[in-house]
């Protein structure tokens, strides 16, 4: 995830309340948590994270600590009226990958889009494993 903070949204003279100028700032955490959940949303998508985190969800369960955030697997850049937004998340057998990709490309965006006020420029996702009843197929 990019180390600034938040991102600029200018919507101008016809999306401004009560007729006063301003602007709207979108933190990069928030266009994160809104792809990841948006992700989520899409049939077949089994889980979003980032390629070797099972060992990291071991660890977690281990300890106690949720691994089910919102933004696991989920990274984005932002500039001033764009965001590009990069998925990491496991497939469901059985259902064609290039429609679960697509799937949650259009969901995203459309998300992003409708929730933040930004353009979503580019969806880049990578599947790194699909999920077999109960068992992961990769390495």
């Amino acid at each position: 995830m990019r180390t600034s903070v938040a991102s600029t949204v200018d919507h101008g003279d016809d999306r401004t309340d009560r007729g006063s100028c301003g602007r709207t700032v979108v933190a990069d955490a928030v266009v994160a948590t809104v792809a990841g959940i948006a992700a989520r949303e899409v049939p077949g998508l089994h889980a979003l994270e980032p390629a070797g985190s099972r060992a990291l969800d071991v660890l977690r369960s281990a300890v106690g600590v949720d691994g089910a955030r919102h933004t696991q697997g989920v990274s984005v850049e932002v500039d001033d009226r764009t965001a590009v937004v990069s998925l990491d998340l496991v497939a469901d057998y059985g259902i064609s990958i290039a429609d679960v990709a697509a799937d949650v490309r259009r969901n995203v965006s459309s998300a992003v889009t409708a929730l933040t006020g930004l353009t979503c420029s580019r969806v880049d996702v990578v599947v790194h494993d699909v999920q077999v009843g109960g068992h992961r197929t990769a390495a």
